[in-house]
């Protein structure tokens, strides 16, 4: 644990976070002035800068975190990284709101790298660099692209570094301090196994989280209110993944909220309950669970052991009546009278070959074994109810009209997980229970001075 000079935890003063922060930006730093700040601190360091501005912004400490400071400079960098991520902010109350969680997370991250110190465990800028790599190859851009891009955002490729740093730090420490607490024995791999198999065919979700915590039941109004301003801000279009990224105290939080698929009895049944009435693609109302607030992002459902209907594999046979510029309308007319006189004969994909002579049209290919899902949207309607070996009415295409024909159905068989992916499951559940622990214990024990 951290060792501090009291055991005593600083309390807020009366007065908010907003309350300062808005005495922070009359004192006249806005985004548009990050530079100037950077400018003077060049020049208390030696470094020459062009003058731009003849404000001089003092070095501001905005919280002590166990006398280790965060300054206004690293709060505003770390601010226009979260409205980046977050996809953009709405008016000044939102900014403010903003500003007051955005130091929360810092400060953990102060937490979180000052027990890493303590265990020797030092996260240096290569080590950054690697993930900021990753990163950049998720926005399927290269690393300069990446750098660049912030740097149009006015971020420091260094205040990317130093977030990473600190999830790196927790990740590895949770690991290494944790990881043995969190073994699965194989009996217990065997009850999830006979879980599975007593659910099949029972509703699984594909789920994402936020979790904001209430580490103070004096805020438990605040956490609420920020719940509901972030679901409502994803509703509108903002990135569940940014907000994750950003806010959730969850140890999903650096994949941006994925949980992976979950049955309802891995979760609680208020959780469980949401999940129910949520189409896919939406979210959830904030769930109050387990000392704070969920927000649940429902990215698909299926049932346990059962393979999604879209995944079967049809094997598609057609005729089909080409269409040119020297086609006629009787042509058209004489080859539909001629379906719907052998249609209630056609029965047989053995015969296909046979019915497109009398239909007096040359043989098509068979187009071979496809899935629902890789079939364009009217294509699959004509096709997913269609009974065996009988043709479908004429389709009309782009290039003529197409008779087709399903001969064979088949569902993919879903295996069980294998062992080692229930035991890395079951592991990360642990896990991420005892992480929250670990940073609450932090939290308690820190000394923090919001000034």
């Amino acid at each position: 644990m951290m060792k501090t000079s009291a055991s005593i935890k600083a309390r807020l003063p009366r007065r908010s976070i907003r309350t300062a922060w808005a005495a922070f930006l009359i004192m006249g730093l806005s985004f548009g002035q990050v530079d100037a700040q950077a400018q003077s601190q060049n020049q208390q360091q030696g470094q020459s800068s062009a003058p731009e501005s003849n404000l001089v912004i003092p070095q501001r400490i905005v919280a002590l975190v166990n006398d280790e400071p965060i300054s206004a400079y690293d709060v505003v960098q770390r601010l226009r990284l979260t409205i980046a991520s977050i996809g953009g902010i709405e008016d000044e109350e939102q900014l403010a709101r903003l500003q007051e969680q955005v130091v929360r997370n810092m400060v953990d991250d102060k937490l979180k790298l000052q027990e890493a110190a303590e265990f020797e465990l030092f996260i240096t800028d290569d080590d950054a660099q690697s993930a900021f790599v990753r990163q950049a190859q998720s926005f399927n851009q290269s690393p300069q692209q990446f750098e660049d891009y912030l740097t149009r955002l006015g971020i420091t490729k260094q205040a990317y570094l130093e977030q990473m740093k600190a999830e790196i730090a927790w990740g590895e420490l949770v690991n290494g301090r944790l990881g043995r607490m969190a073994n699965v024995a194989q009996e217990e791999v065997e009850q999830e196994i006979a879980r599975i198999e007593s659910n099949a065919g029972q509703p699984q979700y594909n789920v994402s989280e936020i979790y904001l915590l209430i580490d103070n039941p004096s805020r438990e109004d605040d956490v609420r209110q920020t719940a509901m301003r972030i679901s409502e801000q994803i509703r509108n279009g903002a990135n569940f993944a940014g907000f994750a990224q950003q806010f959730s105290q969850s140890s999903t939080a650096a994949s941006g909220g994925d949980m992976g698929w979950v049955t309802p009895d891995q979760l609680n049944p208020a959780l469980a309950n949401a999940l129910t009435s949520i189409p896919v693609g939406d979210i959830s109302e904030p769930i109050r669970h387990a000392g704070g607030y969920y927000i649940l992002q429902l990215k698909d459902r299926r049932r346990v052991l059962e393979a999604d209907p879209l995944d079967m594999q049809l094997d598609i046979r057609q005729i089909f009546l080409p269409i040119t510029p020297q086609s006629t309308e009787a042509e058209q007319i004489a080859f539909f009278d001629r379906f719907d006189g052998m249609k209630s004969t056609m029965t047989s994909c053995d015969s296909i070959g046979d019915y497109a002579q009398e239909l007096g049209i040359e043989p098509s290919p068979p187009l071979g074994r496809l899935r629902l899902r890789d079939l364009p949207g009217g294509l699959r309607t004509v096709l997913e109810d269609l009974e065996m070996g009988v043709p479908s009415q004429p389709v009309r295409m782009e290039d003529g009209f197409r008779i087709f024909f399903v001969c064979d159905r088949s569902k993919p068989e879903v295996p069980l997980p294998q062992f080692d992916e229930i035991i890395d499951q079951l592991e990360r559940q642990k896990l991420a229970i005892m992480a929250r622990r670990y940073l609450r214990d932090l939290r308690r024990n820190a000394i923090v001075d919001y000034r």
